[in-house]
């Protein structure tokens, strides 16, 4: 297992934990001033406004990014609303992303944190099981076409 990096600026502090990240480039296309992989410290979250960073991790798919604020008056996600609607989606040609209040057991009834998002591996060549890692750009995993409900 990879550590789980932390960045921190002012207002808030970002962590992103590589063995769950599905590699989408979603972070690195919405804010790439604070996202950008050719740097040493891939994350700079001190580059944008704090509500500018705060969403940009909001699309993040696989919560592999997460940020918590230093001021607390702004609420998560996960914290807005009550009842959040928990949502399965396909992706073409990945993984499964899962979206709301859930909960992820393991074989043993054990449940594995997962704070409100996680892309789930559809493959079955991730090392991460059952998170997904990417591994199915590296396999060719191709999805198959859904049928009209």
């Amino acid at each position: 297992m990879k550590r789980v990096q932390s960045y921190t600026a002012p207002g808030i502090t970002v962590t992103f934990d590589p063995n769950v990240c599905i590699h989408s480039k979603e972070c690195l296309a919405s804010l790439p001033a604070v996202f950008d992989t050719r740097r040493r410290s891939w994350v700079q979250p001190a580059a944008a406004s704090v509500a500018e960073v705060a969403a940009a991790i909001d699309r993040c798919p696989s919560g592999a990014l997460k940020y918590v604020l230093e001021d607390r008056t702004e609420p998560t996600p996960e914290q807005r609303g009550g009842e959040v609607e928990t949502t399965i989606q396909t992706s073409t040609n990945g993984p499964l992303l899962v979206k709301g209040a859930f909960q992820l057991l393991d074989e043993s009834g054990k449940q594995i944190v997962s704070a409100g998002r996680a892309a789930l591996c559809r493959c079955g060549a991730t090392e991460n099981q059952p998170f997904c890692d990417g591994s199915h750009q590296r396999v060719g995993f191709q999805s198959k076409k859904s049928p009209a409900v």
